[in-house]
């Protein structure tokens, strides 16, 4: 989930072109919503979004579902001393990835980190 429109309908579309099944939201809210109705492999959401932010949803979403990977994407790395990466282990993500990057990244990432949670 992305609360820019561009950038998330630019994910849905290389995803699914990628193959797989996208369920775009546009905050963590609605994204919430679609995990608790929709069994799903994979969430993906923006640290910075309005509202209830990523760093939220991802706690919430590991406290619920422990066994659900999780990817962290960010414009911004800007954290203090903490890489976008370990902010996003922080929080309980998988794996991060900063803005901007390729569909054909993003997808290779979902890949390595369901075969890491797999095993």
């Amino acid at each position: 989930m992305d609360d820019d429109i561009l950038v998330r309908d630019a994910l849905s579309i290389g995803l699914r072109d990628a193959g797989y099944e996208v369920h775009a939201a546009p905050g963590a809210a609605a994204g919430y919503d679609i995990v608790a109705r929709t069994p799903i492999d994979v969430l993906i959401t923006d640290l910075n979004m309005p509202g209830t932010g990523g760093a939220q949803l991802i706690a919430q979403a590991r406290a619920r579902w422990p066994d659900l990977a999780i990817i962290a994407i960010s414009g911004s790395s800007a954290r203090g001393v903490q890489t976008l990466d370990e902010l996003a282990r922080t929080q309980g993500a998988d794996a991060a990835l900063l803005k901007p990057f390729r569909t054909r990244q993003l997808a290779e990432l979902i890949e390595r980190v369901l075969r890491a949670r797999a095993a």
